[in-house]
């Protein structure tokens, strides 16, 4: 994949002096988001202990409130504490954005500070990218560290749930700010620069970190086990927003294309993103195009072949395979494993 000039002058994005800058400066931002979170989980936790409080109570007292008029004022006070509890969430919601946006503004200006180039310049926009890709990577829903919750099954199922459910939000929020913000630096950068296909590369790979804000953080945890995601995360608004973001990557890898044509890598990205997009007739040529170019790649043969099988193609997936066999017996084998992938609809036809 070709590229524009200069590109090599950005020496500092790697150096590890400009790595620790970002690191210490991302340090006391992590903890004000932690702050600012903290003080919306502590607002939850409070009115669920007063309401709680007030039922227990409620229903410890209901025989003596049954033949007095405490029961009416009793009830008015639990309608008072939600009714509270509605107008402070309103208002806090709408304060939430403010205070996150104020928070990646003073950040990038942070940053901005300890980057040696012009607002301009190729490597600025390189540098900035970096302190936000950071940035992003160490921001995550903290565990529940106590040892008496851990100790309760049911505790600590309830607690990481608690956590996940008023934290959430906000960390999608801040990373999609921020992610917005690194998209608007490359296509300052593409817009002073059109033909540089690594800021276009850049660009398509920071759409795909966006579309996977919008997945379920249950099918993408790889080492942790959620006990729960956000019903949100199965909306129609969410869905949409994954296949934008992923259909902008796609365009970026076009516009590659057209700059680079048979490019092997360019179709392997396109062909992930279409897997993504659930689009199998588009994957599949992806898959084609790159074997004509490289008709021995073993594992874009497994793909394939594996392609083949799950939409019910099977002669052309035993085709696939008999060449496996004699390129990589173990992918041969890996291979004809999805031979039953495709379940053809059984229908039964009664009087």
């Amino acid at each position: 994949m070709t590229s524009t000039t200069h590109r090599d002058s950005c020496v500092v994005f790697n150096t590890a002096t400009f790595q620790q800058k970002i690191s210490d400066l991302s340090t006391p931002f992590v903890t004000r988001f932690a702050k600012i979170n903290r003080g919306y989980v502590l607002f939850h936790a409070f009115f669920i202990f007063v309401l709680c409080m007030e039922f227990v109570f409620f229903g410890l007292l209901f025989s003596q409130f049954l033949q007095s008029t405490a029961m009416a004022f009793w009830l008015a006070g639990i309608f008072l504490t939600v009714f509270t509890y509605l107008v402070l969430l309103f208002y806090l919601q709408g304060r939430r954005p403010e205070r996150l946006m104020l928070l990646r503004d003073e950040y990038i200006e942070t940053a901005h500070s300890c980057i040696p180039f012009d607002p301009g310049s190729l490597e600025y926009h390189c540098c900035i990218t970096e302190a936000i890709v950071h940035l992003i990577s160490l921001l995550r829903i903290r565990k529940v560290e106590n040892r008496w919750i851990l100790a309760s099954e049911t505790l600590s199922y309830l607690s990481e749930k608690f956590r996940i459910w008023t934290q959430w939000k906000d960390l999608l929020k801040i990373k999609e700010m921020l992610l917005f913000t690194s998209i608007q630096e490359h296509i300052r950068l593409i817009k002073k620069e059109p033909s540089d296909l690594e800021a276009h590369a850049s660009l398509a790979s920071n759409y795909v970190a966006l579309a996977t804000l919008y997945q379920d953080p249950k099918k993408l945890a790889l080492n942790e086990e959620l006990c729960w995601a956000p019903l949100e995360y199965s909306s129609e608004e969410m869905h949409k927003k994954f296949e934008m973001a992923l259909e902008k990557a796609l365009e970026e890898y076009h516009i590659i294309d057209e700059y680079a044509p048979n490019d092997p890598w360019v179709h392997a990205q396109r062909a992930s993103l279409y897997k993504e997009l659930e689009k199998a007739e588009e994957e599949q040529k992806e898959y084609e195009q790159i074997l004509q170019m490289d008709p021995s790649n073993n594992e874009i043969l497994l793909r394939l072949g594996k392609l083949y099988f799950r939409k019910g193609e099977t002669a052309k997936g035993l085709k696939i395979y008999d060449q496996l066999q004699d390129l990589d017996p173990e992918k041969a084998i890996e291979l004809i494993d999805e031979y039953d992938a495709y379940q053809v609809e059984e229908y039964s036809f009664e009087d």
